[in-house]
């Protein structure tokens, strides 16, 4: 499925890059980078996604997404950082990362997150040569974080408002949080989380609550 799909791998350590090969090397090109000079000679190679380290010692991972998404602005980016540095996270959602993975990688998510992307990306490509996209842009994500909300605590409103707008259906909250369904379970799990249907309308218990529309380009995170 990830067939003649060459990807890029900017400023990864050794472990990180093994858990990306393992998710994708079966199946697609990985190549890697170390430097934003590197990354950016691959330009020419029509590259199909754009996998970033943000918070690397040897790459400045928000750089590099600014330069590459003001030269190939389609490329789909997916950002890799650490669960606590929330601020960097949503700087790279603003500039332009589609979606964001948390370290350590887990292979399963990685993948589904980047299948997500490189076939939004072929959707969005085909509506474009036909001319039917030109109300369709894809927004930037419109971020609003109450003062010490954690990444977590994010990643489970946004679980939580998927699972209430599919009835409590795991497999089709997990298509629209762009994960597997064994990786959901096992959120679910380790949050204490029901994993049966919700109460339609439910509310959430962090203190906000995700609000969109998927295919938007990301959900607004606001308190209530």
């Amino acid at each position: 499925m990830f067939s003649d799909i060459l990807v890029l791998v900017a400023g990864a350590d050794p472990d990180t890059r093994e858990a990306i090969l393992q998710a994708l090397g079966a199946d697609c090109h990985v190549v890697a980078a170390q430097s934003i000079e590197d990354a950016l000679a691959h330009q020419s190679n029509s590259v199909g996604l754009l996998i970033s380290e943000i918070n690397s010692s040897g790459l400045n991972g928000l750089e590099l997404l600014r330069q590459w998404k003001q030269r190939h602005p389609r490329t789909p980016v997916l950002a890799l950082a650490d669960g606590n540095d929330v601020a960097t996270v949503v700087e790279a959602m603003k500039s332009g990362a589609a979606d964001c993975v948390l370290k350590p990688i887990d292979p399963d998510e990685l993948r589904a997150a980047a299948l997500q992307l490189v076939e939004s990306a072929d959707v969005s490509s085909s509506a474009n040569s036909n001319g039917s996209a030109s109300g369709g842009q894809r927004r930037k994500a419109n971020i609003e974080i109450p003062p010490d909300t954690s990444l977590e605590d994010l990643e489970r409103a946004a679980v939580e408002q998927a699972l209430v707008q599919h009835h409590g259906n795991r497999t089709h909250a997990a298509r629209t949080l762009g994960i597997s369904v064994r990786t959901l379970q096992r959120k679910l799990k380790a949050w204490g989380m029901p994993i049966l249907s919700m109460p339609n309308g439910g509310g959430l218990s962090h203190g906000f609550m995700m609000s969109g529309s998927e295919g938007t380009g990301g959900y607004r995170a606001h308190a209530h």
